[in-house]
């Protein structure tokens, strides 16, 4: 192998690169998951003020729309970055954001608009609805956030 022929290998093992790091930013939390998990969200917590037995079917049917919509978009994506602990603060921070959203709103439920404790229309719906669209709300943040810890674990920003 000449020097020409090792240089035009390098150049394209950066671009196949290059295109790993641009498959992984642009498919980051896409808005699809993002809503589907944010409903599971909201079964989770509306489930909280439900009697025996449902709200264990709530939170479980909750909980396997939120875990599976995560696991559906793990499996469909052809691009796998390596978890950093950054990347993994970021979603262990997003779990005190959620939790006081969801109080904020099981107190402005009960305080603003009067809804009963226990129920299927009970605070707890009020916080899990706020909860919900928090969770919408703060995701093109976590996004951006992701992508420049991905980037800057595995190399130059994309071009």
């Amino acid at each position: 192998m000449n020097p020409q022929d090792a240089q035009a290998s390098l150049d394209q093992i950066r671009a196949f690169q290059d295109r790993t790091r641009e498959e992984m930013v642009r498919k980051i939390f896409p808005w699809p998951f993002v809503i589907i998990s944010a409903l599971g969200l909201f079964a989770v917590f509306a489930s909280i003020d439900l009697g025996q037995p449902w709200d264990s079917v709530a939170r479980g049917l909750g909980l396997a729309v939120f875990m599976g919509s995560g696991l559906l978009y793990s499996f469909r994506i052809s691009v796998h970055p390596k978890p950093t602990a950054p990347m993994i603060g970021v979603f262990i921070g997003m779990t005190p954001i959620l939790l006081v959203a969801f109080v904020i709103g099981r107190i402005a439920g009960s305080l603003l608009f009067g809804v009963p404790a226990e129920g299927l229309l009970s605070q707890a719906t009020v916080g899990a609805a706020l909860s919900a669209v928090v969770y919408i709300a703060i995701m093109p943040v976590v996004r951006r956030i992701i992508t420049s810890i991905a980037l800057q674990a595995h190399g130059s920003a994309v071009r």
